[in-house]
């Protein structure tokens, strides 16, 4: 039984700081050859874009609650969700294994009266709870749920909700600033990404829970972004402080680029976070934003 246990502990601390550094995002690539012009929609999971791992990867998964896309009066539309079920190799050879796998690829095909504006594609993850304790007998406990769901806890070491957030655009016809759609971490931005060129200025807005994030004492808050054509190869990527909900970086080159920030915060009672009260004392939200650089 203790050597299931350390197992189980080993499986959940593989997952949780592979979730950790593990983001999700959305692929929106635009079609302009005929018209009107269709995108065509795929989910992103990992570390590289525009694609790294399968969603429901034994090396790290994520279960996507919602799919949506959102018309220029924020009228949501749902998009069609991949189904969610632990990947087993499909064939084991000698040299690898080979999984099936589900990123959600879609076409969204426009028509001739279709309404001009901003586009909003969304996706957000299932929300996981992950609460360690020690029970009543002295034993060191691990479940994957909130903590009013267990019984006999006698001290509580670890109890958090752990959610990430995705977002894409798609203009058709003239580009306009989009409003937050409600997002528990939200990037919004506050330039035109249907026309951003290399060396152009890129600005953001952060919120949590509809409020600006702004780094300080108690947090130090910040977006990274990252390129496939820039950084990403080689490791690294671009930072910008969020200040009063607002951060900014100037592209580097051209291509798919990646915007991502994450965000940790306690649960009180009268917060934000009060319907989480007495189900975890953290959480950890990831949210990310795509676009295309000319």
């Amino acid at each position: 039984m203790k050597k299931i246990g350390i197992l189980i502990a080993l499986a959940f601390f593989a997952f949780t700081s592979t979730a950790s550094a593990h983001s999700v995002w959305l692929n929106v690539f635009e079609s302009h050859v005929h018209q009107p012009p269709h995108a065509i929609i795929s989910l992103g999971w990992g570390h590289s874009l525009p694609m790294d791992d399968i969603l429901t990867s034994p090396n790290g998964r994520v279960a996507i609650e919602r799919l949506e896309v959102l018309d220029p009066n924020l009228k949501k539309v749902d998009l069609i969700k991949p189904v969610f079920k632990l990947s087993k190799p499909h064939l084991e050879t000698a040299n690898f294994d080979l999984y099936a796998g589900d990123l959600a690829t879609q076409k969204v095909a426009f028509k001739k009266d279709s309404a001009k504006g901003v586009y909003q594609f969304s996706a957000v993850s299932k929300a996981a709870f992950y609460t360690q304790y020690i029970d009543k007998k002295g034993n060191t406990r691990l479940k994957l749920k909130p903590k009013d769901q267990i019984k006999g806890i006698k001290k509580v070491l670890m109890s958090v909700k752990y959610q990430a957030f995705a977002k894409s655009f798609m203009t058709l016809g003239k580009w306009t600033n989009p409003e937050p759609i409600g997002h528990g971490l939200e990037i919004i931005p506050r330039t035109d990404l249907s026309n951003v060129r290399v060396g152009d200025l890129v600005e953001v807005t952060v919120l949590f829970y509809g409020k600006p994030l702004t780094a300080s004492a108690k947090s130090i808050e910040y977006i990274t972004a990252r390129s496939n054509g820039f950084g990403q190869s080689d490791g690294f990527s671009l930072m910008s402080y969020i200040i009063e909900g607002k951060a900014q970086f100037r592209v580097q080159s051209a291509g798919q680029w990646a915007i991502t920030t994450d965000h940790k915060d306690d649960v009180t009672p009268d917060g934000p976070l009060k319907d989480l009260h007495g189900k975890a004392e953290q959480v950890y939200h990831g949210a990310s934003l795509t676009f295309t650089v000319k």
